[in-house]
């Protein structure tokens, strides 16, 4: 699992002018193997803090998404426990630099969603209430959600955005700014055949319905991206078919694996409304 009681400084990218869709479709781009964003280009990104007593500040573990004034939709393995306290977690929303502005936002309630398997990593998807509503800006706002019967493939403009490390063992430097990369939604049956693969001894399928896979070799997300939102650029808009939950060796050899968004829509809207 990418964010795992992962509590360096860590972080990663986003871009610029997310309302009109003007993404560079040619730049080199990769969070593994990607670049630095612009302030407000991924508005919804925010990162997800808890407190460290070694550094005796908030820091980064997770990535996340605005999809409601007032919830943010993150990955479940993201916090210690079902019970998780509020009070433990802090969200910076509006911001590129991870430690440029401490305006850290509290919570009141945290929900991981009622299938999720830490073991399996089914439905991997967390829900935290933040304690008041979010001044919308150009900086800050939701992102739409997809409806179920939209299909997402290869052929789409995806892109991720985090704080997570460039490598395995590099974190991100110094000012630890939001960085992008544009990564292809995998199909299902080359993904598991992929991870089965490399699993040989266990003909376990470990891609169940619940997930998607995205990326390339060198391209993906690492260890502090987890949580994050995978978006694509669909009927003019930004929808989020994804969340950042595991993978291996940080997207150097396989495609990372997300929640996919599609499959808990129902119970999302049951949380929020």
């Amino acid at each position: 699992m990418f964010g795992l009681l992962f509590l360096v400084l860590s972080c990663l990218g986003s871009p610029v002018s997310v309302a009109s869709g003007s993404v560079s479709r040619t730049k080199p781009v990769g969070i593994v193997g990607g670049h630095r964003t612009q302030q407000g280009r991924w508005p919804w990104q925010v990162s997800l803090r808890t407190y460290s007593y070694k550094t005796g500040s908030w820091v980064h573990i997770c990535g996340g998404s605005i999809i409601h004034p007032q919830w943010i939709l993150t990955a479940a393995h993201c916090f210690l426990s079902q019970e998780a306290d509020p009070a433990l977690y802090r969200v910076q929303v509006g911001e590129i630099y991870l430690y440029k502005d401490q305006t850290l936002l509290n919570a009141s309630n945290i929900i991981i969603h009622p299938d999720f398997n830490v073991f399996t990593k089914r439905f991997d998807l967390a829900l935290l209430k933040l304690t008041d509503l979010l001044v919308i800006s150009k900086d800050v706002r939701p992102v739409s959600l997809p409806e179920d019967n939209i299909t997402f493939n290869s052929t789409d403009q995806c892109w991720l955005a985090g704080w997570g490390r460039f490598l395995d063992y590099v974190p991100l430097q110094p000012p630890y700014q939001l960085y992008e990369v544009k990564i292809p939604i995998r199909d299902d049956k080359t993904c598991r055949r992929a991870y089965r693969k490399q699993k040989r001894r266990d003909k376990t399928r470990i891609i169940f319905e619940d997930m998607l896979c995205a990326g390339t070799l060198g391209r993906g997300p690492c260890t502090g991206d987890s949580g994050g939102p995978l978006v694509c650029w669909k009927s003019k808009r930004w929808l989020q078919v994804g969340v950042v939950s595991w993978g291996r060796d940080c997207s150097s050899r396989l495609p990372a694996v997300f929640s996919r968004v599609q499959s808990s829509l129902a119970w999302i809207r049951q949380q929020i409304e």
